[in-house]
């Protein structure tokens, strides 16, 4: 053509606005998919910054504070511009997508690739620091060179028949006949360590935002080969930090804290549980208690369940002092969230709002009137659990929480769409790594009941829920029944909700007042999330220790008159 413009320019034009037109569709997807990976990665680094007061090494400190303000650079970078096309409701104008597509959608996929790069960066540095605060540092490197002498020989380059001068350096040999003794090549690997710990590269002074550092890892390859330590050592440290540094940046693997004796130390974590119907609310046609004739009792089977889970915990720990899981929570596979809208938009009328209140009713048909439930503590797992509101499915629970319980088998089928879209959307996030174990407890055949149940079939319906819970229960815990009720075991146990808006400390200031408490007391402390802003901490001693104990907390923590 005269103006220099062919048959394939119209195709490439052509190619070129149909991808534009879809990047500008896929767009508030997209920055929603963006404001989730930033509350990850903020989250994951909150845990970091919660780990570094347990492990840092003071002469390590600016290395770390250096490598967290390059991950905050990316992450101010993509804060900046979900608010910039995000208007005051979360809405993407059409006229923000046009821009945003044009604009920053290239820039995004590089900030997302860029902040894991230096959020794994942040992560090694700090899983170094905690074999040597944890004096695992030493036994992995033995372990290591075990290995590799096993698969290549020697560990260093130099071949151990050339020998090196009495000058002794990192990587040679000493010696009788040469050869190095394991004590001194772990002390030549642990010294290599503390040295990329503790030096800062001469580039790192003068770096831009948008310019990389040097890497732990290539700072390692770099001066291990220095040091004439051999390829295959080098190969199988990195292996261990790729395989190891993935549970320091799960925020679930830091919670609950335990304070036991003055000590702390993060609790092996047995999963939080998370129990799930069509609802998680109550209604109640009737209000008599003495019948229990509840309408629409489906609707708060999942309450039922938490509470029996919650009870069971309690009777537990007082009988025989084991916690056998942390958090439990319940929540309605039909109640609205904007993860379950995207990922069920094809059933627009399936969701319902939520944030409604559990009927009291409800949870007094689980304890009903046996004796070995009857307690303080029971008053208060009822008065707590009444305070929560109805809530429905968001991604983030299929990481947190270990194990998710349905009621039957259609929920179950619609939990294991959302952990299939879950999957899809975020699995390349370390985090998302491990989704719960999604369990089938029990195909309840009351789900088609009349709306008002008598009181028999309630008993049922809720004797069902117990079957599929201490089923649920034997198989995963090997969970036994308590010989003795909640209130005559060996301990006992209060539960107190803080308000993380009531709460007068600080996190390091309040690590150590629970110490002081626990040491005081001896009672065991345990703390949990509660609802989205507030903490449980549930104390656990004897009976006449828990009521000094309490007090303490409530004069620590709580500002104003107690």
């Amino acid at each position: 053509m005269a103006f220099g413009f062919g048959v394939g320019d119209i195709i490439l034009l052509t190619t070129t606005l149909v991808n534009t037109i879809e990047d500008i569709q896929d767009a508030p997807k997209e920055l929603q998919d963006l404001a989730e990976r930033v509350g990850l990665s903020e989250e994951t680094l909150e845990s970091i910054e919660e780990e570094l007061s347990h492990h840092a090494v003071a002469g390590n400190i600016p290395n770390i504070v250096r490598r967290k303000k390059r991950v905050k650079e990316v992450l101010k970078r993509m804060h900046d511009i979900v608010i910039k096309y995000r208007d005051s409701a979360g809405w993407v104008t059409p006229l923000n997508r046009i821009i945003y597509s044009v604009w920053d959608k290239r820039e995004i996929a590089e900030l997302v690739a860029k902040l894991a790069e230096r959020i794994d960066d942040l992560t090694t540095f700090l899983l170094m620091q905690t074999w040597r605060s944890t004096n695992q540092m030493r036994p992995l490197i033995d372990q290591i060179l075990t290995i590799s002498r096993q698969e290549k020989g020697p560990i260093n380059d130099q071949d151990p028949s050339e020998g090196r001068s009495s000058t002794h350096e990192p990587g040679s040999y000493k010696g009788t006949n040469n050869q190095t003794t394991v004590s001194d090549q772990i002390d030549e690997v642990q010294a290599v360590l503390e040295h990329v710990m503790q030096t800062e590269p001469p580039s790192s002074a003068n770096l831009q935002p948008d310019q990389e550092d040097v890497s732990v890892e290539q700072e390692l390859r770099n001066q291990l080969g220095q040091a004439g330590i051999g390829a295959p050592f080098t190969k199988a440290l990195i292996e261990v930090i790729h395989k190891q540094r993935g549970q320091l940046a799960h925020p679930e693997d830091i919670d609950p804290i335990s304070y036991t004796g003055g000590k702390s130390r993060l609790e092996v974590p047995k999963g939080w549980i998370m129990v799930v119907d069509s609802y998680n609310e109550g209604k109640t046609k009737n209000r008599d208690l003495a019948s229990r004739a509840f309408s629409n009792i489906t609707e708060v089977r999942s309450i039922i369940a938490q509470t029996y889970l919650e009870l069971i915990r309690v009777w537990t720990v007082n009988n025989s002092g084991e916690w056998l899981f942390n958090r439990v929570e319940s929540a309605g596979v039909q109640v609205e969230t904007k993860f379950s809208r995207r990922c069920l938009k094809s059933r627009p009328k399936f969701l319902v709002k939520g944030d409604k209140a559990p009927e009291s009713a409800a949870l007094e048909a689980i304890s009903g009137k046996k004796s070995y439930f009857k307690s303080e503590e029971k008053n208060d797992i009822l008065a707590r659990v009444a305070q929560h509101r109805s809530r429905g499915i968001d991604n983030w629970h299929f990481r947190k929480y270990e194990y998710i319980l349905c009621l039957d088998r259609s929920v179950y089928e619609t939990v294991m769409t959302l952990a299939k879209c879950c999957k899809k959307r975020y699995g390349d996030l370390p985090s998302y790594a491990n989704l719960s174990k999604v369990i089938l407890l029990k195909d309840l055949r009351l789900k088609d009941a009349a709306a008002n149940l008598s009181a028999d079939d309630t008993t049922r319906l809720v004797n069902s829920i117990k079957d599929g819970i201490k089923s649920f229960l034997d198989t995963e815990y090997h969970w036994k029944r308590p010989l003795l009720g909640i209130a005559d075991g060996s301990f006992r146990t209060k539960q107190i909700v803080l308000s993380n808006f009531d709460i007068k400390l600080g996190s390091a200031e309040k690590e150590a007042a629970l110490h002081e408490i626990s040491t005081r007391t001896d009672c065991r402390i345990r703390v949990t999330d509660e609802k989205f802003d507030a903490q449980l901490l549930s104390i656990t001693g004897r009976k006449e220790a828990l009521s000094f104990a309490s007090s303490l907390i409530k004069e620590a923590f709580i500002k104003g008159p107690h």
